[in-house]
């Protein structure tokens, strides 16, 4: 991993772009019934940086410079720019009933309306370049696990696999 804690990010000024209240998300989701969770592949590495933007990652290795095309760990404000990507995408193609926190995105409706929204999220996805890890994704669940909550239509729970032993 590259240290940019006396480079970059050094003189970067910070980004106040908040990340949503997991508990929003939770109480919003229960209020349909079907439910996706849809897990970005690689996550931020998704994200291109611009043109110039690219020479601040340089680093060095085994005589050489190089610089990294893609948001890489490591930089001060990678969360922020993550997650405001992935909002500015939602708006961008007028997803519906599409949250996104970190790298999940979590569709939800009534089964003719999700299905509808996944479809809908797919297709920007795949314009968009973006790519889902299928073995974390869940399609079409009437009960999900989500951001340590269990969800379900009109009920939101701590996720049991997380609480210890009583």
């Amino acid at each position: 991993m590259i240290d940019y804690s006396q480079t970059v990010n050094r003189f970067t000024l910070l980004d106040a772009y908040p990340l949503p209240r997991i508990e929003d998300i939770a109480h919003t989701v229960a209020k349909d019934k079907y439910y996706s969770s849809l897990d970005l592949r690689s996550a931020h590495h998704q994200i291109p940086l611009q043109a110039d933007e690219k020479a601040f990652t340089a680093f060095e290795a085994l005589k050489r410079l190089y610089h990294y095309k893609r948001l890489p760990f490591g930089v001060t404000n990678r969360v922020s720019a993550f997650q405001r990507v992935k909002d500015d995408f939602i708006e961008r193609h007028q997803l519906k009933k599409v949250h996104a926190y970190l790298d999940d995105l979590t569709v939800t409706a009534t089964l003719e309306e999700h299905d509808q929204n996944l479809r809908a999220l797919y297709d920007a996805a795949m314009s968009g370049g973006l790519t889902f890890n299928e073995e974390k994704s869940k399609i079409r669940l009437q009960t999900i696990t989500l951001l340590g909550y269990q969800v379900s239509y009109n009920e939101t729970k701590p996720d049991p696999e997380r609480l210890g032993p009583r």
